[in-house]
């Protein structure tokens, strides 16, 4: 691995680290406490260290992204270093694709 890899993942756990620590179950979403904190618990259960991913994007262009949680079998959580945001791409005969769902991680991941 190299520095600007080691760089990037420094970034990306930093990223969910500042989204986890600021993260009030009181006030997300529709303001469900208890729906909040289970949402919180299995984003944290899905976290995986980063991992260079190929993904499709519209236009057919491809490039790499960063995994960063497991995939549930049909979706996956990356971080697209380009745009320096989170991103929900679906699983596809062709890989990944992204599905154009961006923002911080916590929503992304929430939304399926």
């Amino acid at each position: 691995m190299d520095r600007t890899e080691t760089q990037e993942i420094a970034h990306i756990k930093a990223r969910l680290a500042a989204e986890i620590e600021g993260f009030d179950p009181a006030c997300v979403g529709h303001g469900f406490a208890d729906w909040n904190l289970a949402t919180l618990a299995a984003f944290r259960a899905a976290l995986i260290e980063p991992e260079r991913r190929p993904v499709n994007l519209p236009g057919g262009i491809t490039d790499e992204a960063w995994a960063v949680a497991r995939s549930n079998g049909a979706y996956q959580l990356l971080w697209l270093p380009w745009s320096d945001e989170f991103s929900l791409a679906v699983e596809s005969r062709y890989g990944l694709v992204d599905i154009n769902v961006h923002g911080n991680a916590i929503p992304c991941f929430s939304s399926v």
